[in-house]
Order: structure tokens, then C-alpha cells, then sequence
């Protein structure tokens, strides 16, 4: 690039308005640069950041998890309660413990065509196989302290997949 050579001015005006003059006689600039973002670029860059947060909230309220509401029990207690859930979608079966520790959860008797899968120590995640319909049975076991007794507790469930 080509710089012109510009005679020293009084002022900063002087010499702005002698640059100036050079480029409506058509020499080349020196050193005119506009550094600042055009509309295309901010356009882009909010079309980005609009596609960004589009795919998080996609994310968040597509997820396909469904949850059940939590089953409340007592550590020493055999419990059996009946659910309806989604087909074709995975749920979470929540326990609360009310005053014991769970330490663990295990699987006792697997669901016949879905699958079951403790959740850590907060419950179970019931997935049916695609497209099926019907009634499914299975059970698990919570281990635990209550108090100062170890103790397990087997919930057996019976779920009805709409």
C-alpha cells in the first residue's frame, strides 16, 4: 500500500481535512482503515448466537426423559405400586427414603421387554423397547440404614406403557 507523504499541520483538523481532499482527487488513501464490524458481521454474529441458544433449549426441553412421580417408602418395607408410562420413552422412577441412607439400589427381577437401570443411589431408569404397548413387570431392591440397622426394601412394579 501506498503512503502519502502529508505536510506537517497546526492542527489535528488541518490535517484531516488535507487527507480528505486527497481522496476526492482520487490518490490513494493512507492508512484509511474502518476497523469497526459491518452489518453483515453483526447480522452473522447474532444469527450465531441465535442458533446457539436455539440448539441448547433444544437440548433441554426435546430431552426424552420422562419421570415419575417419586415413590415414597420405609427401608424393612416390601412395597408394590402400579405407573403408566410413555412408550417409546425412557422414564425416571425416583424413591425417596424418607429418614434412611440408600447406599445402593440393585436389579432384581429385569423387566421382560425393556430394560432397567439404577440411577445411583436415587432410583431406577425404565427404558421400553421401541414401539411397544402394554403391561411390564420388574423389581428392585434398595439397601440402606435406618437408624443404625441395615436394611433392603424391594419395590416391585407394575407399569402400563401407553
Amino acid at each position: 500500500m501506498t503512503q502519502i507523504e502529508l505536510p506537517k499541520a497546526n492542527s489535528a483538523a488541518r490535517a484531516t481535512s488535507r487527507a480528505l481532499r486527497s481522496l476526492e482527487l482520487g490518490e490513494p488513501a493512507s492508512e484509511v482503515m474502518d476497523a469497526r464490524p459491518t452489518m453483515v458481521a453483526w447480522c452473522f454474529v447474532t444469527l450465531s448466537g441465535l442458533c446457539v441458544v436455539a440448539m441448547v433449549l433444544a437440548g433441554i426441553l426435546g430431552s426424552r426423559d420422562c419421570r415419575v412421580a417419586p415413590i415414597q417408602l420405609a427401608l424393612g418395607i416390601e412395597t408394590a405400586v402400579s405407573i403408566a408410562l410413555p412408550a417409546n420413552r425412557p422414564c425416571t422412577i425416583l424413591v425417596l427414603p424418607g429418614n434412611a441412607t440408600l447406599d445402593a439400589i440393585t436389579v432384581v427381577s429385569p423387566p421382560e421387554r425393556g430394560t432397567l437401570t439404577p440411577r445411583g443411589r436415587t432410583g431406577v431408569v425404565y427404558r421400553p423397547p421401541p414401539g411397544f404397548k402394554g403391561g411390564e413387570t420388574f423389581d428392585f431392591s434398595l439397601h440402606g440404614r435406618s437408624s443404625s440397622t441395615y436394611e433392603t426394601s424391594t419395590i416391585r412394579v407394575r407399569a402400563n406403557i401407553n
